[in-house]
């Protein structure tokens, strides 16, 4: 027993160790400039371990909202539900996370992002699917990572009922891709 306990433990402090890696040493770095009273360059060594984590984190989307309106990153009024009126516009917020950065050619960072949508039924029939419904291009001088995306959604001509609405959202500087769903209802 003991054996078994011992190969446990040191295959968890083998595994802990290897994921630390760059982005361990770097936050490690930063922790002792603070402690020095190196601030300044306890943020810098820290925004290297940040950058580290989103360029090997995969595409994400978080915190998707129905809202009434968004104006900037965490600035929305929540939708009380996620009942429509037939023909009624239907706007999600969301914040992605881990894409990339493309140049404008003008020596400003470039996110570029568009998303898909698969329309499925309460019972899983896929009724329909649109790529590129809507896109977002941002070009900032710095690799803003506070960015929100306003979709504004028409799904015209769906009878009511209750529906899934698979989302793919592509970062168009690199290959990553992610997925997110939000369930709707169209009142009857």
């Amino acid at each position: 027993m003991k054996t078994v306990l011992a190969a446990l433990m040191a295959a968890a402090i083998s595994t802990s160790t290897a994921f630390a890696g760059e982005i361990g040493d770097r936050a490690a770095e930063a922790e002792k400039l603070l402690q020095s009273g190196d601030s300044a360059g306890a943020l810098e060594k820290f925004r290297g371990a940040e950058d580290a984590l989103w360029e090997a984190m995969p595409l994400a989307v978080l915190n998707v909202k129905h809202v009434d309106t968004a104006a900037g990153f965490g600035i929305y009024t929540e939708r009380a539900n996620h009942i429509y009126k037939p023909g009624e516009k239907i706007v999600l917020y969301m914040e992605p996370v881990g894409y990339g950065y493309g140049s404008d050619g003008l020596g400003n960072k470039q996110i570029s992002l568009s998303v898909d949508l698969t329309v499925v039924s309460a019972s899983g029939e896929e009724l329909g699917k649109m790529e590129k419904i809507s896109r977002v291009q941002v070009a900032s001088r710095s690799r803003n990572r506070e960015l929100f995306f306003k979709l504004d959604l028409s799904l015209d001509g769906l009878p009511p009922g209750k529906y899934r609405c698979d989302f793919l959202m592509h970062d168009e500087n690199s290959n990553k891709t992610g997925p997110f769903s939000t369930d709707i209802e169209i009142a009857g």
